[in-house]
């Protein structure tokens, strides 16, 4: 009898379904009946702690708690994916949501994450912001906390959409899977939210050295965060062109700086950017050497911090938007060829010379926009804060800030497709480097045609999923000739191959062993000296378990259900962010005026 594929491949067991079921009807039980106290007046013990807590930090009681909250359960989240991800790389597909122990602390940092949200809901009370969202009569809440929930609650969701993806489409063995991508950026986009719930706090009660350092922070785990979008890349096993690594180094480093850098004033970079380097170094560390996974690279980012600074102090803060520009351009300049040098070093991935003119010219678009959208929110964010500024006027700054979110948009959506051209074949020989149980071999292909490998982006031997990683450039030894410069696994659960990264974005591979998989009724493979193998496309050797019976409707809808999330995401962020701007705008122009007017009484 056959199994079907979609009830072996990592889909979740009932006791799985109903864990994560009980746990988060708790949670959301627990959540309705603070809700229900606070907002009947009723003493909880969450409302006095909230309550000394912003006594002893001098905020608002609806303020007190998420900042702490928020951060615990965003170092969960992002623990748990590095981890989560090594796993998969090393030991291949799990079992459902809680498959590998790596799920644990996403699934309850998520939780944190909405908790974080929920809470101001719960406990705000006067003083409020000037511009809030109203609920009921008498019951309004911060603009950041409805952000944070909605963020939450997108991330929340992914969870049991991704075993519902897995069912219909087998186990997608990448990070840009769309139920994946939702989970984190639900968590991503929070780091917002949480930048303006900061921003709320200062107009009513003004800036102090601790919360500075916790927006330093946050702004710190924005650079974290974003970095997980590039965590193929780090761990040597993309899925999508390598144009794309530079591209999402630029965007994340010169919104993340030019919005801290022009709100805050000198260093403030180098704050955020030590924050980066200490929890993103010691997240790779502990991933390594405590739990004996593959050890995550990471870019410095210390280049594209010096330069932000240097602009700013050239041109000032004056001018966001200026600043934005030029911090832009010199990031996918100057950055994208110190990074550049990063990679040969470091990154398991090095970056080849001929990408370089294609990663400036993208980094530059993508810097420049960038620029703008952090310009766009730090100015947003000042505004909330209470600052009064009359230039540029408030709809060009909107302008700018949509044409920069539309550059960025536009380089990632040239650069993400992949192709597979067919019309590669490799004549393989295997040189035996260890036998008998665990046998390995150097693997030597003369490929057809003999440039096939000129200038390409990459040409390696992986093996992977059979206890660890390996990853292993293939050697020019003569003209359409290459040998593997280390051995390859051809045994167990290991899977071998070859991959050729040709172009800006062709990207096939070619099998040297795999394992007999029941599960999903693929048979082994095993190459022999002088056999002759054609090139396919790569996504059908990483992505073994992927079902190949399914419509190619039913993979777009998916692909566009999460675009759909993704915008309601981006306006839920411009709407909140801006109307809380709106709010501080009226409130600054409110308390100028009562200056004004008690000037002229005096005198």
């Amino acid at each position: 009898m056959t199994v079907p594929l979609a009830a072996t491949t990592g889909t979740a067991s009932f006791d799985q379904i109903a864990i994560v079921t009980g746990l988060v009807s708790l949670m959301y039980l627990a959540l309705a009946v603070l809700l229900w106290r606070e907002r009947t007046g009723r003493v909880t013990l969450v409302g006095r702690l909230a309550d000394t807590i912003g006594r002893l930090d001098g905020v608002p009681r609806w303020a007190s708690l998420t900042p702490y909250l928020h951060a615990v359960s965003l170092l969960a989240c992002a623990f748990g994916v590095w981890w989560d991800i090594a796993v998969h790389i090393d030991k291949g597909r799990d079992t459902g949501p809680f498959g590998t122990p790596a799920h644990y602390p996403i699934f309850f940092g998520i939780l944190g994450v909405i908790i974080s949200g929920v809470l101001p809901i719960a406990l705000a009370r006067k003083p409020l912001p000037a511009r809030t969202v109203k609920l009921t009569k008498g019951w309004r809440i911060p603009c950041s906390a409805a952000l944070v929930t909605v963020c939450g609650t997108f991330a929340l969701v992914g969870f049991p959409l991704d075993d519902v993806w897995h069912r219909l489409f087998g186990e997608d063995v990448t990070l840009w899977g769309p139920t994946h991508l939702l989970m984190i950026g639900g968590v991503v986009f929070s780091i917002f939210a949480r930048l303006l719930a900061s921003a709320e706090v200062e107009q009513l009660v003004g800036l102090n050295l601790r919360r500075r350092a916790q927006e330093i922070i946050a702004v710190g785990a924005l650079l974290i965060a974003w970095d997980l979008f590039s965590t193929e890349f780090n761990y040597g096993v993309p899925q999508f062109p390598l144009i794309l690594q530079p591209i999402l180094i630029v965007f994340g480093s010169t919104l993340a700086f030019t919005l801290l850098r022009s709100r805050r004033g000198p260093g403030t970079t180098f704050g955020a950017l030590a924050a980066y380097l200490v929890i993103r170094g010691g997240i790779a560390w502990a991933v390594d050497q405590p739990l004996g996974q593959i050890l995550g690279h990471f870019p410095l980012l210390i280049a594209e911090a010096v330069l932000v600074e240097l602009a700013a102090l050239a041109l000032g803060n004056k001018n966001r938007f200026r600043l934005g520009l030029v911090s832009g351009a010199l990031i996918g300049t100057v950055g994208v060829v110190a990074e550049y040098g990063w990679s040969q070093v470091w990154m398991p991935i090095h970056w080849p010379a001929s990408m370089l003119p294609s990663a400036i010219g993208f980094g530059v678009v993508t810097g420049l926009g960038a620029g703008l959208v952090g310009a766009w929110l730090a100015t947003r964010y000042a505004e909330v804060a209470g600052e009064v500024r009359q230039t540029p006027p408030v709809r060009l700054t909107h302008q700018l800030g949509a044409i920069g979110l539309v550059a960025v948009l536009a380089a990632l959506f040239f650069c993400v497709p992949r192709s597979a051209d067919p019309g590669v074949s490799a004549t393989v020989s295997l040189e035996p480097a260890s036998i008998g149980s665990e046998p390995t071999a150097y693997v030597t292909v003369k490929l057809e045609p003999a440039d096939a490998a000129e200038g390409a982006r990459w040409f390696e031997a992986l093996a992977w999923q059979g206890g660890g990683q390996m990853t292993h450039a293939m050697e020019k030894v003569a003209d359409g000739t290459y040998r593997s410069t280390e051995p390859l696994p051809m045994y167990g659960k290991w899977k071998s191959m070859l991959r050729l990264h040709q172009g800006s974005r062709d990207m096939v591979a070619m099998w040297v062993y795999a394992p007999e998989d029941l599960k999903i009724e693929k048979p082994a493979v095993q190459v022999s000296n002088g056999q002759t193998v054609e090139f396919i496309g790569e996504q059908q050797t990483l992505r073994r378990e992927e079902r190949t019976d399914v419509p190619r409707w039913m993979w777009n809808g998916g692909y566009a259900l999460l675009a759909v999330v993704g915008s309601l995401e981006l306006a839920g962020i411009a709407w909140l962010v801006g109307r809380g701007a709106r709010g501080g705008r009226l409130r600054a122009a409110h308390l100028e005026a009562q200056g004004t007017r008690r000037e002229k009484e005096s005198a």
